[in-house]
């Protein structure tokens, strides 16, 4: 009875962690212990049973970890969370089945291997982007997360979960140090370097830079709470408040000028407007910009009269310091429940006196292959204006910052509601802002203005790409392994185990 009850306490181990290793709740820790528990409930044979059972008490714990965070009806966030959200539980099935027939360094690297392909995988789901990668776990742990200016985000989830297939190795020989040393003490080394590049990195690399002084204005609370009891789709109620919005916006953004910001970014759909006021509007900010002589760039909801039929068009307008526009970006990447007009895929870049400038909105800062585009073309600043909620702060703003670290660029990220912040190139926030924690609508930061060479920029998600073929490559030379040959100590480590026939395994 004892034997039977033990995994299923690893089994429950492993989903408290996993509850506050993504989602609502981060303690980043959980993010590299949680998988130790899963491996070892997989390893204590009967895979396909003890898989069943890891997809139910996952699919309960993912249902529970970001709720309210997908906006999504219920039928579709239990079908998001507990159907689409499993894929990566195919990682542990992997590692029973695959790493049991390899031997030293190579078992352990089936797990992160399938762990890295499958995320990046998942990532391209034009309705989900990189949400849910481990690596965002990580927000404050700078040195580590500057390994992303290499390998992306992958790079980071890769380490954490080696480190949990180290863990159970050193867990199957009962922690005995003289049969899992080298594993270890390779592991150790690898991480090591990380980190010391990341130290480096954040300390001794620092490539002297112009700054600029920026302003971000979020919507006024009072309005944001008066707008909300109207339909965002609905042209007639929304023209209610316009007025107000767009009196708040201009009068904060004058205020920003004469505190000396020089580029002045509003929240994404700041300006929440019917479309036949949208011209009148353009035109007060032209003149302020004009007047001020500031780069502005606004941020418009603007919706038709004539919706569904004509769609609103969430958009960014550039504004330069002569009064004229410079781009018209529409949101490339919307939300599933965006009833808006796509953009082209095509990410701006300004060339301005303070070097060049890019834009993006929201949802596509999480498309870290969209984002590339900036880090490709140089670009010292990319301007990410965001309309967030509550529950996703601040795991959204910190997804923000590693487009910042990938790419080499200084972030400057509105969100209201949600946090604010202003970074440098290495992820360091400058300036934040909360907007629950007080009324104030304008943040101020002064940004390096210069790009900085990255890896990614260069390569891109290479890295994915190798763990998939690494994983491919695993998986025949495990299926090459003759079945005399298969290694039981990879297994739990337990003496019934080992001395079971290889055909019960």
């Amino acid at each position: 009875m004892k034997r039977v009850r033990l995994p299923f306490l690893w089994l429950a181990i492993g989903a408290v962690l996993m509850l506050f290793a993504n989602g609502r709740w981060i303690i980043p820790v959980a993010a590299w212990f949680f998988p130790v528990f899963f491996l070892r409930f997989m390893r204590m044979q009967k895979p396909l049973k003890r898989f069943i059972w890891l997809v139910l008490a996952t699919a309960c714990t993912n249902a529970v970890a970001w709720w309210k965070m997908i906006p999504a009806p219920l039928p579709v966030y239990i079908m998001i969370t507990c159907l689409g959200f499993q894929l990566w539980t195919l990682c542990f099935l992997a590692d029973r089945l695959l790493a049991t027939r390899l031997k030293g360094i190579l078992s352990t690297l089936v797990f992160p291997a399938a762990w890295c392909g499958i995320e990046y995988a998942m990532s391209m789901i034009p309705a989900k982007g990189s949400w849910t990668a481990l690596a965002y776990s990580q927000g404050g742990n700078l040195p580590l997360l500057q390994l992303a200016s290499v390998t992306g985000i992958w790079g980071i989830s890769f380490l954490i979960t080696w480190f949990a297939s180290i863990v159970n190795l050193a867990w199957t020989q009962h922690f005995n140090w003289h049969y899992f040393r080298r594993e270890a003490i390779f592991f150790a080394m690898v991480a090591g370097c990380i980190y010391l590049f990341g130290i480096i990195r954040l300390n001794f690399v620092l490539p002297r830079s112009e700054t600029v002084h920026t302003a971000s204005i979020v919507q006024s609370r009072y309005l944001n709470k008066e707008l909300a009891t109207c339909k965002w789709s609905d042209a007639q109620a929304i023209g209610k408040y316009s007025r107000d919005i767009e009196q708040n916006l201009l009068e904060k953004t004058v205020q920003a000028a004469h505190a000396g910001a020089s580029i002045i970014l509003w929240q994404e759909s700041a300006g929440f407007i019917p479309m036949d006021e949208e011209s009148e509007f353009i035109n007060k900010a032209k003149a302020i910009a004009a007047h001020e002589k500031i780069y502005l760039l606004m941020t418009l909801w603007s919706v038709p009269q004539n919706f569904p039929q004509k769609l609103i068009e969430n958009k960014l307008i550039a504004i330069d310091p002569a009064g004229k526009e410079q781009i018209i970006y529409h949101k490339s990447n919307p939300v599933t429940v965006e009833p808006i007009f796509k953009g082209d895929g095509l990410l701006p870049v300004l060339e301005t006196p303070y070097g060049r400038i890019a834009s993006a909105i929201c949802f596509d800062g999480d498309f870290q292959g969209f984002i590339r585009q900036a880090g490709r073309k140089k670009a010292g600043i990319l301007f990410l204006p965001a309309n967030d909620w509550k529950q996703i702060d601040p795991l959204h703003s910190q997804m923000a910052i590693m487009r910042a670290i990938e790419n080499g660029f200084s972030l400057v990220h509105p969100a209201g509601p949600g946090l604010s912040v202003a970074t440098d190139n290495r992820g360091r926030i400058i300036s934040s802002l909360d907007y629950f924690s007080g009324d104030e609508q304008i943040m101020y930061a002064e940004v390096p203005s210069a790009s900085v060479f990255t890896i990614y920029s260069l390569i891109g998600d290479t890295f994915a790409w190798l763990c998939i073929a690494g994983f491919a490559l695993l998986f025949f030379k495990a299926m090459l392994t003759p079945a005399a040959e298969i290694n039981l100590q990879n297994f739990a480590g337990s003496r019934r185990c080992a001395e079971a026939p290889v055909g019960n395994i």
